[in-house]
C-alpha cells in the first residue's frame, strides 16, 4: 500500500508531522509518500526519521516540488 499526502501550500513543521502521523498507520514494507514545495522537507523528514526502520528518498519531480518517500521496513 502507498499513502499520498499532498503538502503542497504547507508551512513547517506541517509535512513532517502528517508524515509522523501516517508512519505509524502504515505496516512493514508499505510506504508513504509526501509531495511538497517545502524546500527544507527532506531534511527535516531525515532527521526525524533518523532513528526508525525505515528508508526515506527524495526527488524533486518538477522545479520547486519534492516527493518524499517514506518505506517501513
Amino acid at each position: 500500500m502507498i499513502k499520498k499526502i499532498d503538502c503542497l501550500g504547507d508551512f513547517c513543521p506541517l509535512p513532517l508531522l502528517k508524515a509522523q502521523q501516517e508512519y505509524k498507520r502504515i505496516k512493514s514494507g508499505e510506504k508513504v509518500v509526501l509531495i511538497t514545495d517545502l524546500s527544507c522537507a527532506s531534511s527535516n523528514i531525515r532527521d526525524a526519521f533518523e532513528d526508525e526502520k525505515c528508508i526515506v528518498e527524495d526527488e524533486e519531480e518538477i522545479p520547486g516540488i519534492w516527493q518524499i518517500t517514506i518505506k517501513k521496513l
